[in-house]
């Protein structure tokens, strides 16, 4: 059985790879592969862990050659000369729809191909505070090698199509290509392999999804499935087609499963964002158009281990603990902290002041490690890393304002213009 699956994937690639290559001549074809087999034997010796790694691929075993992905036309603004033909470094998911159009598609309507906003000046309404901070606060330099190595950034093209230091290498998530369009399948497919099972494991995932503000890999690691995973991964399955591989290969489900996989009735998507019912990144966390309908999907992969009543009482947890971060801890500070704007009591300058850092990090550190930790059921990231911050976190900021009205009432001026001064 998991051979005809091996198979299955392996025809499939190769359809893939047929039919884009349908309107080639015979001759054309033959030239191209001829192509990539100079490329083979230059870069075996040159660099071999690239060779090493393609000759290990499901794209080698289907005759997915160097070429297939890099050639370039001589309109492409990143294309350049290299021996006597001309390639292009980028490969863009544009390049992958050739043979990937679902996938594709799917993913360009992910937040993944969305995640450079975060760092613009689009961004959208409360996340500027991520642009300020990246490239203000610290330093375009540490926004490079930090902020954009995981949202990603635009690619710029310098003399002769080569690719400027300050944006390549760049394998950002929501990295926007040369040709227009926007993403990174080597940010989980890693070249030049582009291993399905390594996408499918967490680690994976939490080479960006970790840390004090979104520790994902943490909070999976210390719930249930992950525990599961830790112990039996190695006894896993990681090599199964799409849509086949569900719970006869695995225990307990990776980030993969949940946001990606076909299990059960659910459907296989490159749209990590569609099976999600709360935006839990946001300084408040709202429902997401088409909730419902993302939530239903969601529940299709959890009714494969759980049963109705099981899911039904999780998500009623979880959405009463979403209303009580808003409503206790969110609003009443957000509305605290406008009113000192209004006042003068803060410059309208971000990150000057040191209660613009508190309140950053109450809601964007502890006020997500509580709500992911509700949805990812890791307990202690909810308790004590989350809600006990919070409470923490809103009694410290109590503090900082009337501390900043009494020194406003005692005569001592903007508190603002005294900071500046120290």
């Amino acid at each position: 059985m998991m051979e005809r699956i091996r198979v299955l994937v392996f025809l499939g690639i190769f359809a893939a790879m047929s039919g884009s290559a349908a309107a080639q001549t015979a001759a054309d074809r033959a030239r191209e592969e001829k192509i990539a087999a100079k490329c083979v034997s230059c870069h075996a010796k040159e660099s071999p862990g690239i060779v090493n790694d393609w000759k290990a691929s499901q794209h080698a075993r289907a005759r997915v050659g160097c070429y297939d992905c890099h050639k370039a036309k001589k309109t492409d603004v990143d294309a350049q000369a290299h021996k006597d033909i001309l390639i292009s470094v980028v490969v863009s998911p544009k390049d992958c729809s050739r043979c990937h159009p679902k996938e594709e598609r799917e993913f360009s309507e992910s937040h993944h191909a969305k995640a450079t906003t975060f760092l613009r000046s689009e961004t959208p309404k409360g996340r500027i505070m991520d642009n300020v901070l990246g490239y203000k606060v610290e330093g375009a330099a540490a926004a490079r090698t930090g902020c954009e190595k995981c949202h990603g950034s635009k690619v710029e093209i310098g003399e002769n199509g080569t690719l400027t230091a300050a944006t390549w290498p760049n394998t950002g998530i929501g990295r926007i290509n040369p040709d227009g369009s926007k993403g990174a399948c080597t940010a989980c497919h890693t070249r030049h392999r582009f291993s399905v099972a390594e996408a499918r494991k967490p680690e994976t995932c939490g080479s960006c999804h970790l840390g004090p503000d979104h520790p994902q890999i943490e909070i999976y690691l210390e719930s249930k499935h992950g525990v599961i995973y830790t112990q039996e991964k190695d006894n896993w399955n990681w090599e199964i087609a799409g849509g086949h591989w569900d719970v006869q290969y695995y225990r307990a489900p990776t980030c993969a499963t949940c946001h990606m996989s076909g299990i059960g009735d659910a459907e296989v998507t490159h749209n990590v964002s569609s099976r999600l019912s709360w935006k839990l990144a946001p300084p408040r966390s709202e429902a997401r158009e088409n909730w419902k309908e993302n939530r239903e999907a969601m529940q299709k992969v959890c009714l494969n281990c759980h049963s109705v009543n099981w899911v039904k009482g999780f998500y009623q947890q979880g959405d009463d603990a979403i209303k009580l971060y808003n409503e206790k801890f969110f609003d009443p500070m957000n509305a605290e902290m406008e009113k000192l704007y209004e006042e003068g009591l803060l410059t309208k300058e971000q990150f000057d002041e040191e209660i613009e850092f508190k309140f950053f990090e109450y809601w964007h550190h502890e006020g997500r490690r509580a709500r992911m930790g509700v949805f990812m059921m890791g307990p202690d990231y909810a308790q004590w890393h989350g809600f006990y911050e919070l409470g923490r976190g809103k009694l410290e900021l109590l503090g900082m304002i009337r501390e900043l009205r009494e020194k406003k009432a005692n005569g001592h001026g903007s508190t603002s213009e005294e900071m500046r001064k120290k």
